[in-house]
């Protein structure tokens, strides 16, 4: 059986105890969290990260902390220790990959982060086998729940933005701060990671451009729709013999491209390959049970002993987004269609979207 120390108890993480409670394989021994916890967790909750990193009982730390700094000293810790570590956190998982998997190998432990990029989707470990054997061109897909929830919301309902904020905020998709949802900082993170497993490079989440929906309204949405298209918040990856290009922004996808089903809080990922017809993952990239389900299969596979010894990530690679294609672009009142922008035109604009 193996002994799992919790990080973190919020809406995750009440989602990894439910499953964790019915599988035999596995006995849920330490919660790490507030004081302010101890009713719903009784004796389960600890309040000192090193009385549980240096309990011998625990044999996987699952760290749903969020953030970067407190979990960074977690999961550092955790490996120092001996212990198989299991995130679902796309922000300390993007700045510290490198790190986190030479000292998974220096230690002979496990560091699985399956959760960190398309909620319930098995996505990163798939990724992770097809890269040893296929030459993978492009990586294109929409990669936050909440994001697509609203835009859904707008487009198909006709709601406005600030009540389908507030109504992914009642279903656990947004955050209290959705900010980094809306702005495409959250897909900057998850596309870094997808990146990083398929080059073996370290990247740097500041070099991503990323454009957002923050100010969406109506009319843009009047106009995409007149146009026969949807517009969905999209991270494209390509993989260039020259370089790596990373681009997050709204595109106006036609009927005809798969990613245009992607509803609500789906997620929906298209992988092009030398040897592989265009593969699609779909599944719900938001909420509690998606994203707690990726991690006990990461669980499950250190139980069965088949984690992925993902590779080492090598030198750092800087990111020469490619911004060819027609681009519309919205500033105030005025709508203009632009071939093959520069970053200052798109920078300059209120919103932006690429054809598709």
């Amino acid at each position: 059986m193996n002994n799992i120390a919790l990080f973190g108890y919020g809406t995750v993480g009440k989602g990894v105890r439910e499953l964790i409670d019915r599988n035999p394989l596995f006995h849920l021994i330490s919660v790490f969290d507030r004081k302010e916890k101890e009713k719903e967790l009784g004796s389960l909750l600890i309040t000192s990260i090193d009385e549980i990193i240096n309990d011998k009982e625990v044999d996987t730390v699952v760290e749903c902390l969020g953030g970067d700094s407190l979990s960074y000293e977690v999961i550092k810790k955790a490996l120092k220790n001996g212990k198989n570590v299991v995130t679902s956190n796309k922000e300390t998982v993007s700045i510290h990959l490198k790190e986190y998997l030479s000292l998974a190998e220096e230690y002979r432990v496990s560091f699985e982060f399956e959760a960190s990029v398309g909620g319930g989707i098995p996505l990163i470990y798939p990724l992770s086998i097809q890269k040893d054997f296929d030459e993978i061109y492009e990586i294109k897909g929409i990669l936050n729940g909440t994001s697509n929830f609203i835009l859904t919301k707008m487009q198909d309902d006709g709601m406005n933005k600030e009540d389908a904020i507030l109504l992914a905020q009642e279903k656990g998709f947004a955050e209290k701060d959705p900010t980094a949802d809306l702005e495409g900082l959250d897909m900057v993170r998850k596309g870094n990671i997808l990146a990083s497993i398929v080059s073996k490079k370290e990247i740097d989440n500041i070099d991503i451009p990323h454009f957002g929906i923050s100010n969406i309204n109506p009319q843009i949405i009047k106009e995409i729709l007149r146009l026969g298209k949807t517009i969905k918040l999209v991270t494209d990856i390509k993989f260039q013999n020259d370089g790596l290009s990373i681009v997050i922004c709204p595109f106006a996808i036609s009927p005809e491209n798969p990613l245009s089903t992607i509803k609500n809080e789906y997620n929906g990922v298209m992988i092009d390959g030398e040897y592989q017809e265009p593969l699609t993952f779909i599944g719900k990239g938001a909420g509690k049970n998606p994203t707690a389900s990726a991690i006990l299969q990461d669980l499950i596979r250190i139980e069965k002993k088949i984690p992925y010894p993902y590779q080492k990530i090598t030198e750092k690679i800087k990111v020469k987004p490619d911004l060819k294609g027609t681009y519309l672009l919205f500033k105030a009142d005025t709508l203009k269609a632009v071939n093959n922008p520069t970053f200052k035109q798109l920078k300059d604009a209120d919103f932006i979207c690429k054809m598709e």
